[in-house]
């Protein structure tokens, strides 16, 4: 969970384990691949093309593509800060039910349909036993989090988070301990969930209570394992040798797990890539997926404090997708595997404002105030560019989670009287309401922008252009439905967006909403909770050519019924 400038003199153990030559050489075997596309050709592998005048996307269905995975609209809640104690679970609050879970919170999130939430973490998850959070409420020991020096009471655990889930509807993305925890923990662990009885570990989660097994089908074996932050640090193969041994264990107890091994922390890292491709070569046939993980910031480091960079950065989110995909194919190609791995990018968010010590200290404390982000206009409005690329790249990516969900960098804040939807709700909110089905070819026509990386970080430091309209779109055959999800990056004007359907004939529009306003840095709060919210826009008729008005600085949503 942290993406920086590393102070690499404080990692020489890890870089003196890196062959510097063979790096170079592979990432230049890569570069021969034309997996790390070069900057002039990138919009097009994406399928953007430079032109002037109005933009204009031509849309059809794509013969080859299968329906995307609604996993990739997923959630994170992390034993962090608010995000499980005042979040999710408080006893005591007058929207408490007789479980001690939040209806007002589970109203939100069952409203949303929120298809897979991740738990317990996250840096937490390193240091986390599992049985300390099982059995009887008051047998269960308050320990020191060493993550984010937070004292954890342990009374929310595995099975409230399995009776949560059920509560609101959503899948469980379990994490395991790979820091302080031996893979006969983490085997255990799968045994008290998913083996029906007989067994030791099934026996004690029937003693607790539960006589049907949990059947979590979703696993991240560790979290950001490669990271100078994280409990139990390891070296990539050392991980690699250790997630496999886990997985094989696993799915000797349970054959239908998805696993999803721990891939970089972050592009920032000085063994980005190189550590993907160590970990792939010990464990590439016993995992299914690898994970991705990316925060992103309007700051002088990352964006130059530009809003127009800073509205550029999913595409920052596309190369790194790309990049991973291809060192997955690279390891494919080694063992010649006829497997061909997803990726999980299991979390992301804008996350840079609350990176301070007072931000990321819990002192001590149970429930503490940490990393509560207060989100804008402008960050809305990338989270619904980070969507587009998202489904975008869902042949790729299978799963993924905003991180976080409720107080924690969050959409939904809480307090004693309720619960506040945040700027970020929004576009969130359209992906889960109305993308479904496959998602279309599109190839977008659009006037562009220069960006510059003087003075940023590294990875983020590149020339190009960006075009003004970021466009994707879905179609749910069997419902007749679509769904266009546009950003207009254009701070000052209003954008005429074009769309040209080739073998889909849109009948009727069903809803058409845009998020925008004058003031990129406005916000919402419990005493002006309705300062960015969806607006009503004027759609054009329904037909096979249709023309859109995007105003300036927006994110809109087009649902539409179909003839097809």
């Amino acid at each position: 969970m942290k993406r920086m400038k590393l102070d690499v003199s404080g990692s020489k153990d890890c870089d003196a384990r890196m062959n510097s030559v063979d790096r170079r050489s592979f990432l230049a075997g890569l570069g021969r691949a034309g997996a790390l596309v070069a900057a002039g050709s990138w919009l097009e592998t994406i399928g953007y093309a430079q032109a002037r005048g109005p933009a204009r996307a031509f849309l059809r269905r794509s013969p080859g593509r299968v329906n995307f995975d609604r996993r990739v609209f997923g959630s994170f809640l992390e034993h962090l800060g608010r995000a499980i104690y005042t979040g999710v679970y408080e006893p005591g609050s007058k929207f408490a039910d007789a479980k001690g879970f939040r209806t007002d919170v589970a109203g939100e999130v069952k409203n949303l349909g929120v298809p897979i939430i991740r738990y317990p973490g996250g840096n937490f998850v390193s240091g986390y036993k599992w049985l300390d959070g099982v059995g009887p409420k008051s047998e269960r020991p308050t320990v020191l989090d060493r993550a984010w020096n937070s004292l954890e009471t342990n009374q929310f655990g595995t099975n409230e988070f399995m009776e949560w889930c059920r509560l609101v509807g959503t899948e469980p993305l379990l994490g395991l301990n790979f820091g302080t925890g031996t893979v006969e923990n983490a085997v255990a662990y799968v045994e008290y969930c998913n083996v029906d009885r007989g067994t030791r570990w099934s026996e004690l989660r029937r003693s607790h209570g539960y006589d049907r097994p949990h059947n979590v089908r979703y696993w991240c074996l560790g979290n950001e394992m490669d990271g100078p932050w994280q409990i139990g640090r390891l070296q990539s193969r050392e991980y690699g040798r250790k997630a496999r041994d886990a997985a094989q264990q696993m799915r000797v107890i349970d054959p239908d797990l998805k696993l999803i091994a721990c891939g970089s922390s972050g592009t920032f890292m000085p063994t980005y890539l190189t550590w993907d491709r160590e970990v792939l070569e010990e464990c590439y046939d016993m995992v299914d997926g690898i994970s991705l993980h990316a925060y992103y910031g309007n700051n002088k480091e990352w964006s130059g404090n530009s809003t127009a960079r800073y509205l550029a950065m999913n595409l920052d989110m596309d190369r790194h997708i790309h990049e991973i995909g291809a060192v997955c194919d690279f390891v494919r190609g080694l063992k010649k595997s006829a497997k061909r791995l997803w990726l999980s990018f299991d979390e992301w968010n804008v996350w840079y404002r609350t990176r301070d010590k007072a931000s990321t200290d819990g002192k001590r404390a149970t429930a503490p105030h940490l990393l509560e982000e207060v989100y804008n206009l402008e960050d809305a409005l990338l989270v619904g560019g980070f969507i587009n690329t998202l489904l975008r790249n869902s042949d790729r990516v299978r799963v993924a989670c905003l991180a976080q969900l409720v107080n924690v960098i969050a959409p939904l804040v809480t307090n004693e009287n309720g619960v506040l939807r945040q700027s970020t709700y929004y576009p969130y909110s359209w992906a889960l309401r109305y993308a479904s089905g496959r998602v279309l070819d599109v190839r977008v026509e659009s006037e562009t922008y220069p960006i510059s990386g003087a003075g940023l970080q590294d990875d983020f430091a590149r020339d190009g252009n960006v075009p003004f309209v970021d466009l994707v779109a879905t179609m749910d055959e069997p419902a007749g439905r679509a769904c266009v999800l546009i950003l207009n990056r254009d701070l000052e004007g209003e954008r005429e967006v074009v769309l040209d359907w080739d073998d889909i004939a849109p009948t009727r529009v069903l809803a058409c909403e845009t998020l925008t306003g004058p003031d990129l840095k406005a916000f919402n709060t419990f005493d002006a909770p309705r300062r960015v919210v969806p607006q009503s826009l004027a759609p054009p008729a329904a037909g096979s050519h249709m023309s859109f008005k995007l105003p300036p600085r927006s994110y809109t949503v087009a649902h539409l019924e179909l003839r097809v």
